[in-house]
């Protein structure tokens, strides 16, 4: 038995393949956040503009674009900072 130990090229030909997965789903976690969010607020838009439309007195329904609004700027914010975090990552991890 040798007491040498393995090399870091090494370590981390072991573990980028779980680096690159884990980032990955990451990423594509983010994305299903947005896409769900989206979804989600945009039918809250739809729904408070078609109300508003039908009472214009009732400001409540501008308070309530403005946060589904916001909800959805959050969600690309949020996709855009995981990738940015994630190529960091693979970036720090790629081989010399």
């Amino acid at each position: 038995m040798s007491n040498v130990e393995p090399s870091t090229s090494s370590a981390q030909q072991l573990i980028q393949p779980s680096v690159n997965q884990s980032v990955a789903l990451a990423v594509q976690s983010a994305v299903d956040l947005m896409r769900n969010l989206n979804t989600i607020e945009t039918t809250v838009i739809g729904v408070a503009s078609a109300s508003w439309l039908a009472q214009p007195e009732n400001m409540a329904y501008k308070e309530i674009i403005e946060t589904a609004t916001k909800t959805i700027t959050f969600a690309v914010e949020n996709l855009a900072q995981v990738g940015t975090v994630g190529a960091q990552v693979l970036q720090d991890l790629k081989p010399d």
